[in-house]
């Protein structure tokens, strides 16, 4: 029987604001366990919790760019559970006024395929903190309770866990490239929850399954693709699907149940008493405004349009923002597009990634690209020596037109000069020029060599050879 899945996603994400969202506590990751903490993310009796602004607008940002319906007035809720890393015994969130609502982002799936995913929500809330298990004892560390975290809520657009994989990754190029959070999933500022459910095609949504415990984009692929084949297994057996939560098991590959799933009733929801609805202003939102910025998929557009770059290059271009920026640098500073992008994509990233650095970090510069570039382009040098232009630039923080002079690299590309050498090499080996006149196509490989050998390797290839073919021919 062939049923249709249907996958949505919850993924949280950690802002990137410097303190936490109700309290005055920093927002960091790595610090000694319970020394980011105070009485408001402690859960303190008594204590009242005070709203960072920053971390709204950023809430907003996001919810703009996935085209939702800006809430005029944002509702802080409690959420009512139990749980060791929540101190107060609630959690502070929204739930019926969220900070956007509805929404839509186009995926990329390939092969000029453009897939549009509708979401429910974007909602603002506080973290939990962490608890660390052994096997003897759980020990919490509650630096991360407080920290601001976005929840985006997707319809159940996706089909399948590629598709879900896809979507989350440029989801998470999304959010990076406007600066909310720096979405590592590894250290767990960008995280991922999955429902899935399967029906006969056509009969609608069947009963969801929750997945968990999902760190990386690979295991969303991998739990779901999991998921649907229990799920169908039941089906198909005449059983029906338990709604609950399950965990993904990364080792041994499966899902395992957790416990049922909870309603909204069942965390008694109301209005948060010690915090005002927020309600933007022309101001705030102008703000909002002002921090936009062109996402990845509208900028890989334009670049193909503008630059006739194929896919892989331009998914190597837009993967990062600062990558992005430094390619429309340099050919702004007049680096050819398809040379730049080649660059960029091999030599350039072999060296960043050898010394552990970024394009950020590095001594390149786009004007210094777009010059190494041209070097090549124009024949001033060779491709292989502008790979050692490049190795000494990382090295010595030059210029490529320093280096070249410095070290006396630019090529040879005199027509009277070259055609002098190719002369004395005639002279020289006389023999073998008599056997290549007589068919012997192979030696003109020693010929260039010879050529080379007398120039220092300076001799331009393109000149010398097509002076030696006319020398070659004016002698049959």
């Amino acid at each position: 029987m062939d049923y249709q899945i249907f996958i949505g996603l919850e993924i949280h994400i950690q802002l990137l604001t410097k303190t936490k969202i109700f309290c005055g506590c920093p927002n960091r990751f790595g610090d000694e366990p319970n020394t980011n903490v105070c009485p408001v993310c402690l859960g303190y009796p008594g204590v009242l919790p005070s709203l960072n602004e920053e971390a709204v607008k950023k809430s907003y940002l996001v919810a703009r760019a996935l085209n939702c319906r800006l809430s005029e007035k944002a509702v802080f809720e409690r959420k009512n559970y139990f749980y060791p890393d929540m101190p107060k015994n609630y959690q502070i969130t929204q739930y019926a006024s969220p900070c956007g609502l509805g929404g839509t982002m186009d995926i990329d799936l390939g092969d000029g395929n453009i897939k549009t995913i509708r979401f429910h929500d974007v909602h603002l809330e506080e973290d939990a903190g962490k608890m660390i298990h052994t096997p003897y004892q759980s020990r919490l560390d509650y630096n991360r309770a407080g920290t601001p975290l976005l929840e985006i809520v997707t319809e159940p657009d996706l089909e399948s866990g590629e598709e879900a994989e896809l979507f989350l990754q440029q989801f998470q190029r999304m959010v990076r490239y406007l600066g909310v959070t720096d979405a590592n999933m590894e250290e767990g500022s960008m995280r991922c929850d999955a429902n899935i459910s399967l029906n006969e095609r056509g009969k609608g949504l069947g009963r969801k399954v929750e997945i968990k415990n999902l760190n990386s984009s690979r295991f969303v692929k991998k739990a779901l693709e999991y998921e649907a084949k229990r799920q169908a297994k039941v089906l198909k057996s005449g059983g029906t699907v338990e709604q609950e939560t399950r965990l993904w098991d990364e080792g041994q590959n499966r899902s395992a149940g957790m416990r049922s799933k909870e309603n909204a009733h069942d965390y008694r929801y109301f209005p948060e008493p010690d915090l005002p609805p927020f309600a933007p202003g022309p101001e705030f939102l102008a703000g909002v405004d002002d921090l936009m910025v062109e996402l990845p998929l509208n900028r890989k557009q334009r670049l193909r349009e503008a630059h006739g770059l194929n896919d892989q290059q331009l998914d190597f271009i837009i993967a990062e923002k600062t990558t992005a920026d430094f390619f429309e640098a340099a050919v702004q500073a007049g680096a050819p597009a398809q040379a730049a992008a080649s660059w960029l994509g091999s030599d350039i990233q072999k060296l960043l990634n050898r010394d552990g650095l970024t394009l950020d970090e590095s001594p390149l510069t786009p004007g210094r690209m777009a010059e190494l570039v041209n070097l090549v382009e124009k024949d001033r040098i060779s491709n292989k020596m502008g790979k050692e232009v490049l190795e000494i630039l990382f090295q010595e923080d030059k210029d490529p037109e320093a280096i070249v002079k410095e070290r006396g690299m630019e090529q040879v590309a005199d027509q009277g000069e070259l055609t002098a050498v190719v002369e004395q090499v005639f002279t020289a080996h006389p023999q073998v020029v008599e056997a290549v006149r007589a068919g012997e196509q192979r030696q003109i490989g020693f010929l260039m060599g010879q050529i080379m050998k007398a120039t220092g390797g300076s001799a331009n290839p393109k000149i010398a050879q097509k002076i030696l073919q006319e020398k070659l021919e004016a002698g049959r």
